[in-house]
């Protein structure tokens, strides 16, 4: 691959940490090479099509930063294969992996496994090894260069090029790195008629007229329309200092700061109180999160893990478009992807509880696009301060 940074961290596996690797986990020494190449190769990609996400940069450079980012790690590779895999959620290894990839991270690692060979075991145990390399490397790579959050967005940007075109097909399309052509979005048989290039007035209009019919086939068939909740771009943040010695930015008078609010106050907590969550985004009909939440999941992570006695009940919610038993199952499995997130940012998964609701406990009418998006949401509540 054509990035110094996958390149150098390859060479250093290699040398340091290939065959210890390849008789703990059974695996042949090519595949395992392979495999880390294209892991490392995947991290990057990750990380460069998400930087352009407001604040994003920001996060990374913070967690590359961070006290517990252990560059050491890089003069002795081999200590993470006889360690094995840090599990700790607070560790950067695992944030990382979390914020890349969030609840697509098992499809990733099938997929890095049927490129490289690999048993889906073994791509896990690298994918936990790969991160704290990438870190240990990239933070060298900051404090070496006197790097700043602007410096290190282009670096990466700039690494990444070289590595998209690289990875397996499947791989580049699930971490979002995959560089369409001009026909990428037109259906297949369309496709090959705008290919032709014919200068016949009729072929665009054909095209259209099948576009449109397929975009009303969508909309009339769908079970829940879009993602569950609205993103939307807070302007005014203000510091909040946390019991923990953690300093958080939230927007002002946002769900993250109401939330805290309510658990500072000495209001007791009752069944009526629900916090809605306003910048999480999931893949229409999906309880896939899109990368955009990170940033929310992380306040609110951080806000629990500072008051350790905090419970919180998640729920779900859908409109009432579709069939009921459908939307019942997706708001559920929403709810659980929010909080497996939050179990990975570092939350005791015993401290939260999940449940979808589909379409009961409407907020709004359901008669308008307008009340239906507002219906589709996700929810906290505090059961215990």
């Amino acid at each position: 691959m054509a990035s110094s940074l996958v390149n150098g961290l390859t060479d250093l596996f290699k040398a340091q940490a290939l065959g210890p690797f390849a008789a703990q986990t059974g695996e042949s020494e090519s595949s395992v090479l392979r495999g880390f190449e294209t892991t490392t190769g995947t991290m990057l990609t990750g990380l460069a099509s998400r930087l352009g996400q407001s604040g994003f940069g920001r996060q990374i450079f913070d967690l590359i930063s961070s006290p517990a980012n252990n560059t050491g790690v890089l003069d002795n590779v081999r200590s993470l294969v006889t360690a094995g895999p840090d599990r700790s959620s607070d560790s950067p290894g695992p944030r990382l992996l979390s914020m890349l990839f969030g609840g697509q991270q098992s499809a990733i690692g099938e997929a890095i496994g049927r490129a490289s060979g690999l048993r889906g075991s073994s791509v896990a145990s690298m994918l936990s090894m790969a991160a704290p390399l990438l870190l240990g490397w990239l933070g060298r790579r900051v404090r070496d260069g006197g790097m700043d959050v602007s410096k290190l967005t282009g670096f990466l940007s700039q690494e990444a090029a070289g590595v998209r075109g690289a990875l397996p097909a499947e791989v580049r399309n699930l971490v979002g790195g995959e560089t369409r052509d001009e026909y990428a979005t037109v259906p297949p048989v369309a496709a090959g008629v705008v290919r032709e290039r014919s200068n016949r007035w009729l072929w665009p209009l054909l095209l259209g007229l099948l576009i449109l019919a397929l975009l009303i086939w969508w909309f009339a068939r769908r079970p829940h329309a879009g993602p569950a909740e609205v993103a939307t771009t807070a302007t005014d943040l203000v510091t909040r200092h946390l019991p923990n010695n953690v300093d958080l930015r939230l927007p002002t008078g946002r769900m993250e700061d109401n939330l805290l609010a309510f658990i500072q106050s000495p209001r007791p907590v009752d069944d009526t109180t629900w916090f809605d969550f306003d910048r999480l985004l999931f893949d229409t009909n999906s309880a896939t999160l899109q990368p955009s939440s990170q940033e929310q999941l992380h306040n609110v992570a951080e806000i629990l893990k500072a008051y350790p006695n905090v419970h919180v009940k998640i729920g779900g919610y859908t409109d009432n478009t579709g069939d009921p038993n459908a939307n019942l199952r997706l708001s559920q499995q929403r709810a659980d992807s929010v909080k497996q997130e939050l179990t990975g940012l570092g939350v005791s998964a015993d401290r939260m509880e999940a449940q979808g609701y589909g379409d009961q406990h409407p907020v709004a009418d359901n008669s308008t696009e307008e009340g239906r998006q507002k219906n589709r949401r996700i929810s906290l509540r505090v059961t215990q301060k």
